[in-house]
């Protein structure tokens, strides 16, 4: 199979912790560069030729696209629009792009009539505006795909236009948001399942672990460590009892067995019952007092 370009999205300062799993679950995959979108995203760019369906083992990114068009030098004024709606209707490159999404649409029993819907963003200054970029990605698809049909909500198709200064990229979104962690009780202050993910990729996980979240909240990397493979023992719990039955009922009902060797009571992290020695991995997101309690309290 040939290496396709894939970008992968990340919340902001997750990127290089993205590519080490990315490497890690792909070691034929190869790095081509790695953007940033202050506070909004990171972005990295690879080859890979193996099968897609290895991509949703990733848990660090938030968004992965086949990416289809790439600008490099973008001159930020109305030409760019003219030259993007034209090479999306005529490059064959975005063509054999389409043709791998198809193919691997089918792969997956997605079928049907293709509907598509496109997602356009800006991060810089440019003479036109996000609605501009839209419009015209939309131009260049109607004219390469008469028959499919535009929708404004979920579309078997999403393209994705994206404008990083004088950087394009133009891709498919091959990520599935139905598939992220669910819980059954959720928690203000809540880490999202990527930073959890990154988080417990740092721990380098092991099946010999005893893992500790002494202030796990509703449980999200108490849940990032069960799906990250095999441990000894799974701690965790908080000094409030309710977020504690959460961390308990979430980490329970995430999948179809019950986890084994996993304990979740009321704990306060100053006063550890635990003795020295017993544990081998912690992580923990830290109370910083911005939406659960204070900051005068947390210091």
């Amino acid at each position: 199979m040939t290496d396709l370009l894939f970008a992968a999205y990340t919340m902001p300062g997750i990127e290089d912790i993205a590519w080490l799993e990315i490497r890690e679950h792909l070691p034929q995959a190869q790095f081509v560069d790695k953007l940033f979108v202050k506070e909004q995203n990171g972005v990295v760019l690879f080859q890979y030729g193996g099968p897609m369906e290895a991509l949703s083992q990733l848990r660090t990114v938030e968004n992965i696209l086949l990416v289809a068009l790439t600008i490099d030098k973008v001159t930020r004024g109305w030409k760019d629009l003219y030259r993007l709606t034209d090479q999306i209707a005529k490059r064959v490159s975005f063509g054999n792009a389409v043709d791998e999404l198809m193919a691997f649409q089918r792969s997956q029993n997605v079928g049907g009539a293709p509907t598509f819907r496109v997602v356009s963003r800006l991060h810089g200054r440019y003479e036109y505006k996000r609605k501009d970029l839209e419009k015209s990605v939309f131009k260049g698809m109607k004219a390469r795909y008469p028959h499919w049909q535009p929708v404004s909500g979920h579309a078997r198709v999403e393209l994705w236009s994206h404008l990083l200064g004088a950087r394009l990229i133009c891709g498919f979104r091959l990520t599935d948001g139905a598939k992220r962690l669910k819980k059954s009780e959720e928690m203000k202050g809540t880490l999202r399942p990527s930073i959890a993910a990154a988080m417990i990729h740092l721990t380098e996980p092991e099946a010999s672990d005893r893992f500790l979240d002494p202030m796990s909240g509703s449980g999200t990397l108490l849940m990032a460590r069960r799906v990250a493979g095999p441990y000894h023992q799974l701690l965790g719990g908080d000094i409030d009892a309710g977020a504690t039955g959460n961390t308990r009922l979430n980490v329970q009902q995430m999948r179809k067995e019950r986890p084994s060797s996993f304990t979740a009571c009321q704990l306060d992290a100053a006063h550890l019952p635990f003795a020295t020695g017993t544990i081998d991995k912690v992580a923990t997101n830290l109370p910083f007092g911005k939406q659960i309690g204070s900051q005068r309290r947390t210091k």
